[in-house]
């Protein structure tokens, strides 16, 4: 009983609140702006978030409560926030003003009413994200010309606008693995699979920031070396100390031959000093930035690269699991039906139909060559009648042919097929290439015995 109450009355809702305040920030500032004074704006768009947190542990509390109830619990808690507020901060009740933020504290309410009852992830999904960060997109012209109050707090929306870009990466980025990742115990592997994504997730946010805010570090710079240059120009123009001259004699006053020495405006090689200056300055920017981008894409490509690798060997052992060995000759012929099929599987090996004469001419290399005797072969004693089982090696075909044939010495001796399968299996497994002499004598040797 403790325990289910200490998980209700948990501040883990206050801070979703403020997170889902946080993203709709620019629908309260102008509720805020055009209703509240300065002084108690931004009180009550900080105590909002306990509205969400208390409907949200009063649920928790009592799981079982009716919608009637839940929709008194609303108004109650909204209507109680915004008379606070109005009364004891601001001393008066006016209507317009108290019933919009009551309002705006029962939807906070229910806010926190859905997140406990559905889960926070459905009931404020990724899309809701998107429509926060959109509202901070449309405000910024809305400004201009419909909610001209809110030009005073420009700073604050474009900043809260960019730490709300960078928050739905991180929380669409986060929602996304914990759906896709079916291991939800905390294994090391899924451990570090997470923490190498939310590391790419910051430096890709991080480079997002620097081309977004690329015009203001622009500027900044331009502004240091304005100063560093004007430094350098007042140093190099400071007056020079001058000796102690010997007053005149007070008999004898000098007119004043020269005029006052005025201010020389910036030397030309002074301010192509400066322009050089800044050139520079953006120049080591830029080459910082693609260090950066050179390093995030080298990591990216390095663990696309030993993922593919993980993914190919599963791949590879699932295969041999489920259908163990598989030969070669298996992709040339499959007897379920030996008509058919083992027409259609000679067609993906031979695209076209091979002939004894045009077809072996057109054979580049003697491993094809090798290959072709060895389809020929098999093929030519499947239409005899041998029963060919796709799971057998070369040379466990070769023997199971000899015993077939009735050990005829053709099959088993030095020279006859068990003799070329030593050739087949070298070509096959990379191990050798025959020459032209073996090819050929191997090729007139099986002609002259399927001429017999």
């Amino acid at each position: 009983m403790k325990s289910s109450m200490k998980r209700a009355v948990s501040l883990h809702a206050l801070g979703q609140g403020a997170v889902e305040l946080f993203f709709y920030l620019p629908l309260l500032l102008i509720v805020a702006v055009y209703l509240l004074p300065a002084s108690a704006m931004w009180l009550w768009i900080a105590t909002l978030p306990f509205c969400y947190w208390a409907g949200s542990t009063i649920i928790g509390m009592f799981p079982q409560t009716r919608l009637f109830v839940r929709v008194l619990l609303t108004a109650m808690l909204g209507g109680l926030h915004s008379c606070l507020l109005n009364g004891a901060w601001l001393g008066e009740l006016e209507l317009v003003p108290t019933a919009i933020c009551g309002l705006v504290g029962v939807i906070t309410a229910a806010r926190g009413i859905s997140a406990k009852m559905k889960g926070w992830t459905a009931s404020f999904p990724n899309s809701y994200l998107l429509v926060g960060v959109l509202c901070y997109v449309s405000v910024q012209p809305l400004k201009l010309f419909l909610f001209k109050r809110l030009a005073d707090y420009n700073g604050v929306l474009i900043i809260c606008g960019i730490a709300a870009v960078i928050l739905f990466f991180f929380l669409a980025n986060e929602r996304h693995l914990n759906s896709e990742t079916a291991d939800t115990g905390k294994s090391p592997a899924i451990i570090a699979f997470k923490r190498q994504n939310r590391i790419l997730m910051a430096i890709i946010v991080t480079i997002i920031c620097i081309l977004a805010l690329f015009r203001q570090i622009q500027q900044a710079i331009e502004r240091f070396f304005h100063a560093l240059a004007g430094k350098l120009m007042s140093w190099f123009n400071r007056p020079q100390e001058q000796q102690p001259v010997e007053e005149a004699p007070v008999n004898n006053p000098t007119p004043d031959i020269f005029p006052a020495a005025q201010e020389k405006p910036a030397s030309e090689w002074m301010v192509l000093l400066e322009q050089i200056l800044k050139v520079i300055g953006i120049v080591l920017v830029i080459i910082v930035i693609g260090i950066i981008l050179f390093i995030v894409f080298r990591k990216l490509y390095q663990a696309a690269k030993v993922l593919a690798a993980k993914l190919l060997e599963r791949g590879a052992e699932k295969n041999r699991g489920e259908a163990g060995f598989t030969d070669e000759v298996e992709n040339l012929m499959t007897l379920t039906s030996i008509g058919k099929q083992m027409g259609n599987q000679l067609q993906k090996l031979l695209p076209r139909k091979r002939k004894n004469g045009a077809d072996w001419n057109d054979l580049n290399t003697n491993a094809e060559k090798i290959r072709f005797l060895y389809a020929r072969t098999v093929r030519a004693v499947v239409k005899q009648g041998y029963p060919y089982q796709t799971h057998l090696t070369p040379r466990e075909t070769a023997r199971d042919l000899a015993e077939w044939k009735g050990g005829r010495q053709q099959l088993e001796g030095r020279n006859g097929f068990i003799d070329f399968i030593d050739i087949y299996e070298k070509v096959r497994y990379g191990e050798g290439i025959p020459d032209d002499q073996q090819v050929a004598a191997y090729k007139q040797k099986f002609d002259s015995e399927k001429k017999t």
